[in-house]
């Protein structure tokens, strides 16, 4: 038990890492005068994300979605799914580091906080799926039923996040962005 404490612990401190990472290189390239503002979220996209119908929204979510869960699927199919999870994973942490670097040095903390908003709760559910399925990839061996429950789970969760990205984020936008200096 103390082990996978420890492993638990260097992954957490490895995945910081990458979104400092992240942070440092946005802040060099930031220095050398570079324009990054294509690497921000504005605050003007708030206001068009809700105008936009609910199923607009859904149906557009559920194409970029699905799309981006079967690569990732048939990653996991090709490739060990734990390394497919882990570099995945510390790919898009560095990345998160670095939006969030521009979005402070463009729009100040209201503009990380509007970023974060635009990320809660859906990003969770996925991360959540993501992690589900490598354990489930690694798991080859097991009877039909089991894997039927796997698969169901996994698509459940799948429509849930989709559910909460489309209808959840534009309710926390309307809510919220006058709390954030917005």
């Amino acid at each position: 038990m103390p082990y996978e404490s420890e492993k638990l612990k260097s992954r957490v401190f490895y995945y910081l890492c990458m979104v400092l990472a992240g942070c440092i290189l946005a802040n060099i390239v930031l220095r050398c005068d570079r324009d990054l503002q294509v690497f921000i979220l504005p605050f003007t996209d708030s206001s068009r994300l809700a105008e936009v119908s609910v199923q607009q929204t859904l149906f557009y979510v559920l194409l970029q979605r699905t799309k981006q869960v079967a690569v990732v699927y048939l990653l996991y199919k090709v490739f060990p799914p734990k390394a497919v999870f882990s570099i995945g994973m510390s790919a898009l942490l560095f990345l998160f580091g670095f939006v969030i670097s521009c979005q402070m040095f463009y729009l100040g903390l209201s503009g990380v906080w509007f970023l974060l908003l635009c990320l809660f709760p859906h990003y969770l559910i996925y991360l959540g799926m993501l992690y589900y399925l490598a354990a489930e990839a690694r798991k080859v061996g097991e009877d039909k039923n089991k894997k039927r429950m796997a698969a169901m789970i996994l698509i459940l969760t799948f429509f849930v996040g989709i559910l909460s990205e489309s209808i959840l984020s534009k309710i926390f936008l309307k809510n919220f962005l006058q709390y954030i200096g917005m």
